[in-house]
């Protein structure tokens, strides 16, 4: 199961990571939206970590090596989804409260992360199966 969901993550986050690096304006959009939204907002953005973030850590809770990156991605999201759902009004100030240049340096480094950690993913399978 665990080389399944690494398989499934390593191409995701380079996408969604490219994504966020070539088309960071749509990003600053979704964020601002979520921000307009308000508690709603912030809460529609902890379930979203909570969904994509639970199974990873109940399906890959690998602690070595490489596959040690997205269990603490599972976790960092889990950790963004709690805050998201127990403190909302946290949660907002965070979206609400970030200028736009500075949200999009955090959009173009999050990206980065995740392309960094897809590729090492990527990596690690591609050198466990040769």
């Amino acid at each position: 199961m665990e080389s399944i969901i690494v398989s499934v993550a390593a191409p995701v986050l380079i996408l969604i990571g490219i994504s966020h690096i070539y088309k960071t304006e749509g990003w600053q959009n979704y964020y601002r939206w979520l921000s307009s939204m308000g508690i709603a907002g912030v809460r529609f953005n902890g379930l979203v970590s909570l969904v994509i973030g639970s199974p990873i850590v109940i399906l890959h809770n690998v602690w070595s090596g490489p596959p040690l990156l997205l269990t603490l991605f599972g976790w960092l999201l889990l950790s963004e989804s709690a805050m998201c759902l127990v403190a909302p009004g946290a949660g907002l100030a965070g979206l609400a409260n970030v200028e736009d240049n500075a949200r999009r340096r955090i959009i173009i480094g999050s990206g980065a992360a995740l392309v960094v950690v897809g590729g090492v993913l990527g990596t690690h399978l591609l050198t466990a199966a040769g």
